[in-house]
């Protein structure tokens, strides 16, 4: 009953646990994408059997993602606005974590930003969100890893396929941008679970 209060009283928590389904099935289309351009580049006859899956997996693939995204930053904002009604002057605003996660240059050093100020302020909370506050820290390196790999291996995938489409190499770009890809995705994945239950675990503390 106090879990059911604690997560009714969130703004933050339905759009939450539809963000999570979400980003499983964003994870889940991004290992079939990864097989198929793994079977691109060992097993070529047997690919050319699957292309027009691939590309079928590809178009829902950039729906879902466009869904994702959208879902995400609704989330943010909503979530932000949970912190600032748990805890006394929060230093983001809901808009403000928008604009750190969205301006492009600014959220090179936005999207830090917000990661560590969410773990610094539940760090001081102790037990269990002391323990989710250190896991968000820890994820925010692997995140800006996998953000900037993959962006490059993109870019460089989309270049190679316009300048060289018969480049003979072309597969293993879009492979290792594949499985860049799946590890962001995993990395958001866990953020946004972490992040989630600290917020109910503090909401309970709250009601306590």
């Amino acid at each position: 009953m106090n879990n059911f209060n604690a997560t009714s009283s969130l703004k933050s928590a339905g759009v939450g646990r539809l963000l999570v389904r979400l980003l499983w099935v964003v994870l889940g289309f991004g290992i079939v994408s990864t097989l198929l351009s793994l079977l691109e580049v060992i097993a070529k006859p047997v690919y050319r059997l699957l292309a027009s899956l691939d590309g079928l997996v590809s178009i829902v693939s950039f729906f879902i993602n466009l869904i994702s995204i959208v879902v995400f930053m609704i989330w943010l904002y909503r979530l932000h606005a949970d912190l600032r009604n748990l805890f006394k002057e929060y230093p983001i605003t809901p808009g403000g974590a928008i604009a750190r996660f969205l301006i492009p240059i600014y959220s090179f050093w936005g999207i830090a930003n917000t990661l560590s100020t969410f773990a610094d302020r539940f760090k001081v909370e102790g037990g269990d969100l002391t323990s989710l506050s250190e896991e968000v820290r820890s994820l925010i390196g692997p995140l800006y890893g996998f953000m900037i790999g993959s962006n490059i291996l993109n870019r460089i995938a989309l270049k190679e396929a316009v300048k060289n489409p018969e480049d003979e190499f072309l597969p293993f770009w879009f492979l290792f941008s594949c499985i860049l890809d799946l590890g962001l995705t995993a990395i958001l994945l866990q953020l946004a679970k972490t992040m989630r239950t600290a917020i109910i675990q503090k909401a309970k503390r709250a009601i306590y």
